[in-house]
């Protein structure tokens, strides 16, 4: 589990370090646009909220994987290390594609009142992001109650 577990952590440390040149290039492109003449529309706003909507949840989840990856001893002996495996790759699989599916939407938004084949990408992703942060958060909170009690 060693190797998962630094696997993990470089993982994240990579998504954070990849997400924070997508802010400066963002922030850059955002500063570039303020100084020239042109309003921006509400296309424009709603895009540039988006990206950044992305960079800062694209950053958390890679703090969220160095927690993984920094807790899979406390929790290695909760579940069987295939189980591990499997949470972890639908983890880091999820992430990538919430911020694929979201970075969509910043050029490709929906129109009001259904959803778009790009929303439901980033919707899974979520989803499963969403589903395994649940799943690891109550084994580490089940194994410290068990070590503690």
């Amino acid at each position: 589990m060693q190797k998962y577990k630094l696997f993990l952590i470089g993982i994240g440390f990579f998504w954070i370090f990849s997400w924070c040149i997508f802010g400066s290039i963002l922030g850059a492109q955002v500063k570039l646009l303020n100084s020239t003449a042109v309003t921006p529309s509400e296309f424009m706003i709603w895009q540039r909220t988006l990206l950044r909507s992305a960079h800062a949840h694209m950053n958390s989840m890679g703090i969220t994987t160095i927690l993984i990856g920094l807790s899979i001893p406390h929790i290695k002996n909760m579940i069987s290390e295939k189980k591990i495996k499997i949470i972890i790759l639908t983890n880091l699989v999820s992430i990538p594609i919430f911020g694929f599916g979201i970075i969509l939407e910043a050029f490709f938004p929906d129109i009001i009142g259904k959803i778009s084949l790009i929303s439901a990408i980033s919707a899974i992703g979520g989803i499963f992001y969403i589903l395994t942060m649940a799943i690891w958060s109550s084994l580490f909170i089940f194994s410290a109650m068990k070590k503690n009690g």
